[in-house]
C-alpha cells in the first residue's frame, strides 16, 4: 500500500479552498504558465501534477500526488 492510497489528496480541504483554486487557475502568472507547460501532459519523467491543488488550508501552485 503506497501513501496515495492512505491520504487524501486534498488532505480536508474546505470548499472555499476550491473555489479560490479554481479562480488562481484561470489566473495564472507567466510564469506559473511557463512552468505548468512542461509539467502538463505527463511531460516530466512521466508524473501527473495539478496546477493550484487545494492542501487543508492551503493551495499548491504544482501538486503530485505520487511523489
Amino acid at each position: 500500500m503506497s501513501i496515495g492510497d492512505k491520504v487524501s489528496m486534498f488532505y480536508n480541504a474546505k470548499p472555499i479552498i476550491f473555489e479560490r483554486a479554481k479562480a488562481m487557475r484561470s489566473d495564472m502568472t507567466l510564469a506559473e504558465k511557463a512552468v505548468w507547460g512542461l509539467l502538463s501532459s505527463k511531460k516530466m519523467l512521466g508524473y501527473r501534477f495539478k496546477a493550484q491543488h487545494p492542501i487543508d488550508i492551503f493551495i499548491a501552485d504544482f501538486y503530485c500526488h505520487e511523489l
